[in-house]
């Protein structure tokens, strides 16, 4: 069974929507939602945000957010703060135990998934960027 960004924006969902929720719900749809919104940015930045930091060794979702927050395609780095705030709630989320995390940490997850959900959208349907590498020009024949 394959899954994608979707399924996890899905669950992320039916836990804030859960009658009976309560706060194991509520860590659940921002732990999901993060990585909804992670899963769907991956492909965005793949075509559209060059890996400035290939060289450096660091974690894949700083990696992630690096790549939006150093393009200059406009509205990408709103992208990269949203992910880097998103994946702070996910870890306070998942992490955190001893910190009370309430709906109104879930509607804040489900407010920016949805939002940036659209800026991703419309990244993606822009044309891709070129390589940040530059072109070799041959240098200038000399006359003898």
């Amino acid at each position: 069974m394959t899954v994608s960004s979707a399924d996890f924006l899905a669950f992320a969902t039916v836990c804030r929507n859960n009658n009976a929720a309560t706060e194991i719900d509520f860590r659940n749809c921002v732990s999901r939602a993060y990585y909804g919104i992670y899963h769907a940015a991956l492909p965005v930045a793949d075509v559209h945000c060059p890996d400035p930091n290939a060289h450096l060794g660091m974690g894949d979702h700083e990696r992630l957010s690096k790549r939006f927050l150093a393009s200059t395609i406009p509205g990408a780095k709103s992208i990269g703060y949203v992910l880097q705030a998103m994946k702070s709630a996910r870890h306070r989320a998942d992490y955190d135990l001893a910190d009370t995390v309430v709906v109104g940490d879930a509607d804040q997850a489900l407010a920016n998934v949805k939002a940036y959900s659209s800026h991703l959208a419309r990244l993606q349907a822009q044309q891709p960027v070129q390589s940040a590498a530059p072109k070799l020009v041959p240098a200038p024949k000399k006359n003898p």
